[in-house]
């Protein structure tokens, strides 16, 4: 239950071993490597910075390919649910077993098939997008019953194809034949706020009828069709048809391929992988014969990484180890990998949300665990949403094939249901007050006792800020540092139970009066020492004074957390008080089928919706209360993660250790 302890490494080896290296540390999944290109260290200076910046560009070029193929056929894939791609979860793969699959998968055949097939379906739709368009440009000739290509056979006409403004229809036809008399005019068919026509006239009076219709803005149509407009249209659809049936074909084609997208997957895995092994080169520096790498390995693991350097490399390799704590690096350079008992590592995301901690730091995660399970509980606060954590956790651990990450989450859920269930036991609620008419009662009340349970949301708070006040005395005590354990945690632990036993006098009084003084001394000397303590790190009197008045200041925001606290009583009250809400409605359905159907219905929708929200609401206030009360008294963090050289699964599992 700690920070896994890490050592740092250097590694001399040649470079032609260096890929069956990498390989086989890949395999490891134990080892950081150190960039030593961002490292201007004088016991290397003179070497080069290594990498495969070529070879990395060809795999990723390839990838690209891969990733398109398996896009393009996603999309034609039998859909599968999702309870049963929760079931079936990912499929589990050896390295080598990989490497066997992926070299008898011809990729780039189905690469090259499909970029053919996409391309012929482009040109398909462009080409039945261009006819398309061209129907819309013959639609408003359809009532043109003659063929276009008869008014090119009058030898003593000139035809005029095109339209004009519909609200100058009647103006035009009596201008055009007063002075145009010699002339037909057809009105096809009004588009919009226009009206399309042909017009016929003699020869000799061509210009005289252009400048007509110039003067009724005229717009000539491009028709570049011979025949008969509908005949036009018609052959248009049925070639339309045959490219939709064209198309038809190569999607079936495609859809054939789809089959193969498992293999596709496959190749994405090792190209990937290929990647992540090429580019790990670029944290080396090298001669032309020898690879320098430096690196960061748990100390638990010390001996199988040496395992694996001797069966890799026999005895053509130099080894340095050292401890991190020894090692000539910051602290914040070291990384971080957190190792808790079965309960804790699931709530190892709740610190990683927040920042990992230092290496010099303690893991919090299994401090904060007990409160933040308590807490969870005291806000749903209730035994029948506990009942459906529970079992719909179980159901999805049993019948699930999910990853560790998934299955933590699961697991946190799991572990969550049980105080809520108890508290809820507690308080005597079932779906809120369900089981109410069926004598089920609690050890106490929520509408009668909310001075109980507010009390008890204060306490259970203040042991909280005390443990945090206690680890950060215990972090001093571990650094040698005894004195300052005295003056910021013992100072601040006598002011605060000597407030506390005046105040409960205060309100309640029939203390004893041997505690009451008890009390008043224990505050005062508690304060005092804060004074004089808390502004020690200044030069001057004044300047130490100042400091420990300002943090004695500080103690209303002790005031303040301890009020934050009362929000376990709120959302624990509001989320009851909902459920019973629900219950009421319920109640007032009336009596019969309704009631029994309708009631069902809205008893599940609503208490599911309630255990959402609550859920929502207990998950984010658990946080804060973490986050801001309890971690402000000790916790630094700002570590940063240990980030192994490892294998990347995205769509199989590669196991190998």
């Amino acid at each position: 239950m700690a920070i896994v302890k890490m050592n740092k490494f250097t590694l001399l080896t040649f470079e032609s071993q260096k890929e069956t290296l990498l390989k086989n540390l890949q395999k490891f999944e134990e080892v950081e490597f150190i960039n030593l290109g961002d490292k201007e260290l004088e016991v290397y200076k003179g070497l080069l910075n290594d990498s495969e910046s070529l070879k990395v560009s060809e795999l990723q070029g390839d990838l690209a390919k891969v990733n398109f193929s398996i896009n393009y056929l996603n999309k034609y894939k039998e859909k599968v649910s999702v309870i049963k791609q929760l079931k079936e979860g990912k499929k589990t793969l050896s390295c080598n077993e990989l490497e066997t699959k992926v070299k008898d998968i011809l990729w780039v055949d189905t690469y090259d098939f499909l970029k053919d097939k996409e391309a012929r379906i482009l040109a398909l739709k462009n080409k039945k997008s261009k006819i398309s368009s061209e129907i819309e440009v013959i639609r408003p000739w359809l009532n043109f019953d003659a063929q276009f290509s008869d008014l090119k056979k009058f030898n003593w006409c000139s035809s005029f194809i095109g339209s004009i403004p519909r609200n100058l229809q009647s103006e035009f036809l009596e201008k055009f034949n007063n002075e145009v008399p010699e002339s037909y005019v057809e009105f096809i068919e009004e588009v919009k706020d226009e009206i399309t026509l042909i017009i016929l006239v003699h020869k000799d009076l061509s210009e005289k009828a252009m400048d007509i219709l110039k003067d009724f803005a005229f717009a000539k149509a491009n028709i570049e069709y011979d025949g008969n407009p509908k005949e036009i249209r018609k052959s248009f659809k049925e070639e339309i048809e045959q490219l939709n049936l064209e198309e038809q074909e190569i999607e079936e084609a495609i859809a054939s391929k789809a089959e193969l997208l498992f293999e596709l997957e496959l190749v994405h895995e090792h190209i990937t992988n290929e990647i992540i092994k090429h580019e790990a080169s670029e944290n080396f520096l090298k001669t032309s014969n020898v690879t320098v790498i430096e690196g960061w390995v748990p100390r638990e693991q010390t001996e199988k990484l040496q395992g694996v350097l001797k069966e890799t490399l026999g005895e053509s390799f130099y080894f340095e180890m050292e401890e991190a704590e020894t090692a000539d690096v910051e602290e914040e350079e070291i990384p971080i990998k957190l190792k808790n008992n079965p309960v804790a590592e699931n709530f190892e995301s709740i610190t990683e949300m927040y920042s990992l901690p230092h290496y010099s730091e303690i893991d919090p995660t299994p401090l904060l665990t007990p409160f933040y399970l308590l807490f969870f509980g005291m806000m749903v606060a209730d035994a029948g949403y506990a009942l459906v954590m529970f079992v719909g956790s179980m159901l999805a651990l049993k019948l699930f094939n999910l990853d560790e990450g998934k299955k933590k989450f699961v697991k946190f859920f799991l572990y969550l249901s049980i105080p809520t269930a108890l508290v809820g036991m507690v308080y005597g609620s079932y779906f809120g007050d369900a089981l109410s008419g069926f004598g089920v009662k609690g050890l106490i009340d929520p509408g009668n006792d909310v001075i109980t349970i507010l009390i008890s949301a204060m306490l259970f708070g203040l042991i909280q800020l005390f443990v945090g006040l206690g680890i950060k005395g215990y972090m001093f005590i571990r650094e040698g540092k005894y004195l300052d354990a005295i003056y910021d945690t013992c100072s601040w632990y006598a002011a605060i139970i000597g407030g506390i036993i005046l105040f409960a006098n205060f309100q309640m009084g029939g203390l004893p009066s041997g505690l009451v003084t008890f009390g008043k001394w224990l505050m005062i000397i508690g304060m005092v020492a804060i004074v004089l303590t808390q502004g020690r790190e200044s030069k001057s009197i004044g300047g130490k004074l100042g400091g420990g008045l300002y943090s004695l200041y500080g103690i209303t925001g002790y005031v303040g957390d301890l009020v934050s606290y009362s929000r376990l009583m709120a959302l624990g009250l509001s989320g009851g008080s909902i459920a019973g809400a629900f219950n009421v409605m319920i109640g007032y359905l009336p009596s019969g089928i309704a009631q029994i159907v309708g009631g069902a219905l809205l008893f599940v929708g609503a208490h599911v919706f309630n255990l959402l929200l609550g859920g929502l609401g207990a998950y984010v206030h658990t946080c804060r209360l973490e986050y801001v009360e309890y971690f402000s008294k000790f916790y630094v963090g700002g570590g940063r993660a240990f980030k192994p050289f490892k294998f990347k699964n995205e769509y199989i599992n590669i196991k190998d250790n």
